[in-house]
C-alpha cells in the first residue's frame, strides 16, 4: 500500500505509473474525470460475476461510482451527504444552565445560548471564528462557479433546482450572515474574526461548528477540548454527487485480468469480513486499539503509530464504530441510522455536472479577486451582508458575473440534455 499527495496522484498517471487500484474522489485524483479518460477499468460486468458480495453491499449506491451508464469506481461508503453541527459545550448548557440541546435546531436558534454564555461571561466570546467563516456554512448550496455562483438545496426537485444563481439570492445563505453580522455586533463573535487564522483548541469557545455525520464522536473527547460536546445540526443531509464521492476505490484500465479479479476480491473482503476491515483503519487489536460494547477504542499506541484516515483505506460501513473512550461509547448501529437519515436528504438535480471554466477564465480571476477582498469580513459577520452584497453584486456584475453564470447554465443545461435522451432511448 503506497501512500500518495494530491499532487503524486496526477503526476503517477500522466506518466503512466503502474498501480493495481487507486483511491479516487472529487477534490484528489478526480473521480469522473480520470474515468472519461479512461485511466480507470469498466467493472460493470465484472463486480457482480466476480464479487457478489461486494456487489450486494454496496447496493443501491453504485450510481456514485459510474459514469455514462458504466461502473468505474466502487464508493467506499461513508458519509455521503453534508451535515453541518453546532458544536456545543455540553457541560456548561446542559450540565451547569440546565437547557436543551436538541438534536437538530435552524441557525437562528443558537441566539438563547450565545445570549446566556455572554451574560455568565462577559469579557469571553461565546462564538470565536477564524477569517474563514463557519466551517461547512456553504453546505446549504451546491457550489457551481467558485463561492459565488450556486444552485440552493432547497431548490431540489423544483423547477428551480438547475438553475444558477449569484450566492447573494441564495436567502438561506444570506439569512445565516445575517444572524452572524447581528451577534458580532452583540460581542458574541471575537472582533477580530476576519483577520483571525485559526481557533486553537486552547481556546475553549463554547460553540463551534463542523461538517460530519448523526452520531460523529470524533469532537467529544474533554480532555481535548476542556469539555464535553454535544453535537445539534442546523443543515442537512444535503447530497450531490460531489458530497457522495469523498471515496472511492477504482482499479487501473491497464491491470491484467487476475489483478482486477483480485482487487475486485480484496474489495469484496473490505465490505464483508469486519475484522479485517478493522485491522486495516485501526491496527493491531491489543496493540493499538481494543474493543468495547461493540465499538473501537484507540489505545494510546495506536493513537500515536496508527491513526489512518479511514475512509481511505475503505467503507466506514463495514468497519467498527470508534468510541472516544469507555465513559464515551459511541452507538455502533451509527451508520445503519446515518444512512436512514438519507432517505429524507435534499439530493441535488445537477447528476455531477463539472464546470469548464476555459471560456471565461479572465472574468473568473477578476471576480475571484473581487469575492477574496469582502469574504472575510463578510462570512464572519464583521459587515453587514445585505450592504456588502449590494457592493460586491455592482462590482462582480462589471468584472463579467452574468457572462460568467450565462456560460455555467449552457454547460448545465447541455450535460443534463444527455440524460434526457437516455430516458427517450430507453
Amino acid at each position: 500500500m503506497i501512500y500518495k499527495t494530491e499532487e503524486q496522484f496526477d503526476l503517477d498517471l500522466q506518466t503512466g505509473d503502474y498501480y493495481d487500484m487507486t483511491f479516487s474522489c472529487d477534490w484528489c485524483n478526480d473521480f469522473d474525470g480520470n474515468a472519461a479518460k479512461g485511466y480507470y477499468a469498466d467493472i460493470t460486468e465484472k463486480v457482480q460475476a466476480q464479487a457478489p458480495g461486494l456487489y450486494k453491499a454496496v447496493d443501491p449506491w453504485w450510481e456514485v461510482g459510474t459514469l455514462h451508464g458504466k461502473i468505474y469506481g466502487v464508493p467506499m461508503l461513508k458519509d455521503l451527504g453534508a451535515e453541518v453541527f453546532f458544536r456545543m459545550n455540553s457541560d456548561y448548557f446542559e450540565g451547569e444552565k440546565g437547557m436543551t440541546l436538541p438534536a437538530e435546531m435552524s441557525f437562528a436558534e443558537l441566539e438563547p445560548y450565545l445570549k446566556q454564555w455572554k451574560e455568565d461571561h462577559p469579557d469571553v466570546y461565546p462564538f470565536y471564528l477564524p477569517g474563514a467563516g463557519l466551517s461547512g456554512a456553504f453546505q446549504v448550496h451546491e457550489r457551481i462557479v467558485s463561492k459565488y455562483l450556486v444552485i440552493p438545496y432547497s431548490k431540489a426537485g423544483t423547477p428551480e433546482g438547475t438553475r444558477i444563481i449569484p450566492v447573494f439570492d441564495d436567502e438561506e445563505y444570506m439569512e445565516m450572515l445575517r444572524n452572524l453580522h447581528k451577534w458580532y455586533e452583540l460581542s458574541y463573535i471575537n472582533p477580530d474574526a476576519a483577520t483571525t487564522t485559526e481557533v486553537p483548541k486552547s481556546i475553549q469557545t463554547p460553540v463551534r461548528t463542523g461538517t460530519a455525520w448523526t452520531g460523529f464522536m470524533g469532537w467529544s473527547d474533554p480532555e481535548a477540548y476542556g469539555f464535553n460536546v454535544k453535537l445539534v445540526r442546523f443543515i442537512g443531509p444535503n447530497m450531490s454527487r460531489s458530497t457522495q464521492q469523498g471515496s472511492l476505490i477504482a482499479i487501473n484500465a491497464a491491470a491484467p485480468e487476475k489483478n482486477v479479479e483480485a482487487c475486485l476480491k480484496y474489495m469484496e473482503l473490505l465490505y464483508t469480513d469486519r475484522q479485517f476491515r478493522d485491522t486495516l483503519a485501526y491496527g493491531i487489536e491489543g496493540k493499538h486499539f481494543e474493543y468495547y460494547e461493540d465499538t473501537v477504542v484507540r489505545l494510546q499506541e495506536g493513537s500515536e503509530h496508527y491513526m489512518q484516515d479511514a475512509y481511505v483505506t475503505g467503507p466506514a460501513v463495514s468497519a467498527s464504530v470508534v468510541s472516544t473512550d469507555k465513559e464515551n461509547p459511541a452507538d455502533p448501529k451509527q451508520w445503519e441510522k446515518v444512512y436512514e437519515g438519507y432517505k429524507d436528504a435534499r439530493v441535488s438535480d445537477t447528476k455531477g455536472f463539472s464546470f469548464d471554466p476555459t471560456n471565461v477564465e479572465a472574468e473568473i480571476a477578476a471576480l475571484d479577486a473581487i469575492w477574496s477582498s469582502y469574504s472575510a469580513e463578510l462570512v464572519t459577520g464583521t459587515s453587514d451582508p445585505d450592504r456588502a452584497a449590494a457592493e460586491m453584486r455592482e462590482l462582480m456584475e462589471d468584472a463579467g458575473l452574468d457572462k460568467v453564470r450565462e456560460e455555467a447554465q449552457r454547460q448545465l443545461d447541455e450535460y443534463l440534455e444527455q440524460f434526457d435522451e437516455k430516458r427517450e432511448q430507453q
